[in-house]
């Protein structure tokens, strides 16, 4: 989520739909040269781009002058679907407040076709919800969705310090959404403000892209924060029982930003952060289930502009093969949003020696996940002129690029 306000949409909803039905590009997969349709769906107009060598990639949805499609959110269920959220932003690219629905498309062939996209979350305007985010629950196999809620009357700049009052307009709401069925149907709305909020934060918003269970069940959800003077920070949430209760740990040290959070094999918790100031991505540690974080320090070796970027493991599991690869991807510049790359660490990511450049031109977020056919997805902004243009899932396998880790 950045930092500008919203301009109110005055497009007529009815017109929003059909430019929201003519952007959405969910039915156009660049597969070995050929251009695959989703079930039950036309084809998009065809899009044939150059993808790096082993790289396959899908447009899955293209803004419209008026219907702006944003923010990258993937996860894989227990049954292998891989699903994707993003925000469709009406009238504006900007962040809340605004009239801003989560929209949602599965795959069960490991991304190579899409369903189409259904609205997870449609508020009229101009209230709005989102910066998604999702985490499966590998014990029950329920998915939980987040994302950020406003009334219309505030955003992330202008959230105010309030109470736990679930309809207070002037601060900014963390809501979680939850499907059992695989990500069919969603349940209605918990508003987690009254659970994880402290009343003299200013504002705070759920980190976009997903959070992660760790090998000994704990939920992990990250949040950016606005302290009572208005100093960014990070800090996780977590649940204990399946998303039953949901408590905050501390805040990070200042001039943090959105992150992701991964277990490593030794069970720490690394926070890679988006640093307030452009230059270099932040790594902070935890050693007690995200609860509490050291000092973010930067990584010389992962340029960021600012922006949203993703940090996973290849191999989920504390012991066997790859156990200690690290896979991060971002617009890899130190000042433009730009070169959507994705890197290889070998050893937790002390080192990066490996990189794969999927897109040159303007990009911004980028989520990940392992798929089940072992390849990773990377869902990012990017585009010929602007990162806003279009939202493309891009799969590669780990070996693509290039290191064997001298295994």
């Amino acid at each position: 989520m950045n930092t500008s306000n919203r301009v109110r949409s005055r497009v007529p909803a009815r017109k929003r739909r059909r430019a929201a039905l003519a952007g959405a590009l969910t039915t156009t997969a660049l597969v070995s040269g050929l251009l695959l349709a989703a079930p039950g769906s036309a084809a998009a107009h065809e899009t044939h781009r150059t993808a790096p060598s082993g790289v396959t990639e899908t447009d899955i949805a293209a803004s419209t002058s008026s219907t702006y499609y944003r923010i990258p959110d993937i996860t894989v269920s227990t049954k292998g679907t891989v699903l994707l959220a993003y925000d469709r932003r009406n009238g504006s690219s900007a962040d809340l407040p605004g009239d801003i629905d989560t929209m949602l498309v599965r795959s069960t062939d490991n991304g190579r076709t899409w369903s189409k996209p259904a609205a997870v979350v449609d508020y009229p305007g101009p209230q709005g919800c989102g910066d998604s985010s999702m985490i499966v629950d590998r014990d029950t196999g329920r998915i939980f969705l987040f994302c950020t809620y406003s009334a219309g009357k505030v955003g992330f700049p202008t959230s105010q310090p309030g109470t736990d009052d679930t309809t207070d307009p002037n601060t900014l709401h963390v809501q979680v959404r939850h499907s059992d069925d695989d990500g069919r149907t969603w349940s209605g709305p918990t508003d987690l403000n009254p659970q994880v909020k402290d009343v003299s934060w200013r504002g705070y918003f759920a980190s976009s892209g997903h959070g992660i269970q760790t090998s000994g069940g704990r939920l992990i959800q990250p949040l950016a924060v606005a302290d009572s003077a208005g100093t960014h920070h990070f800090a996780d949430i977590h649940s204990d029982d399946h998303g039953a209760t949901w408590h905050a740990g501390a805040l990070s040290s200042a001039d943090n930003d959105e992150s992701k959070a991964v277990e490593l094999s030794d069970g720490t918790i690394v926070q890679n952060v988006r640093p307030v100031r452009a230059g270099h991505r932040l790594i902070a540690t935890s050693h007690d289930g995200g609860q509490t974080f050291s000092a973010s320090v930067a990584d010389p070796e992962l340029p960021d502009p600012s922006v949203n970027g993703d940090e996973i493991r290849v191999n989920a599991a504390s012991h066997g093969p790859h156990r200690d690869w690290l896979l991060f991807a971002n617009a890899a510049d130190q000042s433009a949003r730009q070169n959507m790359t994705i890197r290889l660490s070998c050893d937790n990511g002390k080192t990066w020696p490996v990189r794969k450049l999927l897109h040159a031109g303007p990009s911004g977020y980028a989520a990940m996940a392992m798929l089940p056919d072992g390849r990773v997805g990377v869902f990012y902004e990017g585009g010929a002129s602007s990162y806003t243009e279009k939202m493309v899932f891009a799969t590669l396998s780990p070996g693509d690029l290039g290191a064997s880790c001298g295994r």
